[in-house]
């Protein structure tokens, strides 16, 4: 089933969480031919934390990106080979498969190596065609690629050992076993009494015995022999054939690189080009065989799915954005840059938060609002809007907060003054992470800003907390290469705002606000960075480039 990431802004607020958490909802629920998974880019802040927790829910899962990775295209239910596996099912797997490399493992599933044409070719070529090729042989592997049965198993269930065919005569037979050493040698034979009694009395470590039709045709006394004797059902020359193939996976197994299922697409292409590889296991973080991706995956390169919430600008949108496929965006913002590869679904409208088109999207699709999630799409509205305080909010967000309100059985009011008394003294948090919480950068006339927003309800903390947010404020512009940063620290219950910035001295001459020093401004009535602030910057801006 095609997987669809539902997903806000960088830096999430409330209102970017809970809209995403929902609409995703909406979307399993109405369309069952995909699977949407509610996302985030970012950390929640306190007030989302705490409203996940109060409610029991697990809030979306973090992306760190949403650039093709190894997991979307890979074989999952790869095809391995244990260590001590013949090498004959290698071979097969190559042959009536059509897999071209096998991962070998062991017990429990952890990647050892590789086992692919280029392994068998190194192996069965030697280098020396005058030295005679020693093999490592396992008695369980005898059976399931020779076929045929025991007469007796030696002491050694794996040993190291040359072949020797015994269609010579008897004294040629002896000095050629004898130099190379009968307790290195499998020995292959027809029914030779000669030649199966000396190698008995030698005790060499197996011996195959071909052409015998009958146990009872076996006359042999072995019962001082200490090695193996088999009796194959195949003649001397395909037994022979056979016993090579025999070997363990391990044996032949090489080495290369391992990818891992977070890795991007392009990094296993480097890798398998580098490696001059057609595929690479790909193992989990203890080592685990969990895949496997081939060229012919890499050629798909999928483009993930995903719907934007609370936001239309790549600027403030999840990373590799522009390398997904957009199928939908829900927003009640500006419209900004964005610009998608095919038609997609828009939904947007100027009220006050993204949660209240949610949840108007639940009443034209006639789906049933649980009580979570009226409590959810509450929370994203009353965080927007300020308890409905904020210039942003409409008669739209007032009834969809009356509605949920009494399917969640709450007072919206004290329900709204609850999730913003979660969050955390200005003190009491970093300086980073105040701003970063709720920061999102713009592009207008030349001018690349960033803007965060802090809701607090004792703005007399800033005073004390006020010189680490300038300093920080002053590395996020280093960092992000804008021409400012700015913070809007906004008093919820006084209902104002002051504005922390950095210094841009073409913009202080023609700003309306009034300084209060060189790094802030008084903003009364001030609650939305999008309809009351950003307007006034743009403003600003386009008369700077106009002068």
């Amino acid at each position: 089933m095609e997987k669809v990431y539902v997903i806000g802004h960088k830096n999430p607020d409330t209102d970017s969480i809970c809209s995403a958490y929902c609409y995703a909802y909406l979307k399993n629920t109405i369309d069952t031919s995909k699977h949407y998974i509610a996302s985030r880019c970012g950390n929640l802040n306190s007030q989302t934390r705490y409203i996940f927790s109060k409610l029991n829910i697990e809030p979306p899962v973090f992306l760190k990106d949403i650039y093709p990775k190894v997991s979307d295209v890979m074989t999952k239910n790869v095809y391995a080979n244990h260590l001590n596996d013949p090498l004959s099912t290698v071979m097969k797997n190559v042959k009536e498969l059509g897999i071209r490399l096998t991962p070998i493992v062991d017990d429990n599933r952890k990647y050892l190596g590789i086992a692919s044409v280029f392994e068998i070719a190194q192996f069965f070529v030697t280098e020396e065609d005058s030295n005679r090729p020693f093999y490592t042989f396992r008695l369980d592997n005898f059976e399931k690629t020779i076929g045929g049965y025991f007469l007796k198993k030696g002491e050694k269930d794996e040993f190291l050992a040359t072949v020797m065919i015994g269609a010579m005569p008897f004294d040629r037979f002896v000095k050629r076993i004898d130099e190379v050493g009968p307790e290195n040698t499998v020995l292959i034979v027809g029914k030779r009494r000669d030649i199966i009694e000396y190698a008995m009395n030698k005790n060499t470590p197996a011996i195959i015995v071909t052409g015998i039709s009958n146990i009872n045709d076996f006359d042999f006394d072995y019962s001082k022999y200490s090695g193996s004797l088999f009796i194959s059902n195949c003649d001397t020359a395909e037994s022979f054939r056979r016993i090579t193939l025999s070997v363990p996976c391990k044996s032949v197994m090489g080495t290369t690189h391992t990818i891992k299922p977070d890795d991007y697409i392009d990094n296993a292409k480097e890798v398998m080009l580098k490696e001059n590889r057609r595929g690479l296991p790909v193992v989990d973080e203890n080592g685990t065989l969990v895949g496997i991706i081939t060229r012919s995956d890499i050629i798909k390169k999928p483009e993930n799915q995903i719907i934007l919430m609370d936001h239309n600008e790549l600027t403030q949108a999840i990373d590799g954005a522009e390398s997904a496929e957009i199928l939908e965006i829900v927003d009640h913002h500006r419209l900004g840059t964005i610009k998608t590869k095919k038609p997609v679904t828009f939904f947007a409208k100027p009220v006050g938060s993204t949660c209240t088109l949610v949840y108007q999207q639940y009443k034209i699709n006639n789906v049933a609002i649980p009580t979570n999630i009226a409590y959810l799409l509450a929370s994203g509205i009353l965080a927007d809007t300020v308890i409905l305080k904020s210039p942003t909010a409409t008669d739209e967000d007032k009834e969809a907060l009356e509605d949920l309100s009494k399917i969640g059985n709450f007072d919206y009011i004290e329900y709204g003054k609850e999730i913003f008394s979660s969050t955390d003294s200005l003190k009491n948090r970093t300086a980073s992470d105040i701003i970063n919480a709720d920061f999102k950068m713009y592009t207008e006339f030349g001018i690349s800003f960033g803007v965060g927003q802090v809701e607090v309800v004792n703005i007399g903390e800033l005073k004390e907390v006020k010189p680490n947010l300038i300093s920080e404020l002053e590395n996020i512009k280093t960092k992000n290469n804008l021409h400012l940063a700015m913070l809007l620290v906004t008093d919820i219950i006084t209902e104002n705002s002051i504005l922390l910035t950095t210094e841009y001295k073409p913009l202080e001459k023609i700003i309306k606000y009034k300084k209060l020093d060189d790094n802030s401004y008084d903003l009364p009535g001030v609650l939305s960075r999008k309809k009351q602030l950003l307007p006034e910057l743009l403003r600003a801006l386009e008369d700077l480039t106009n002068r």
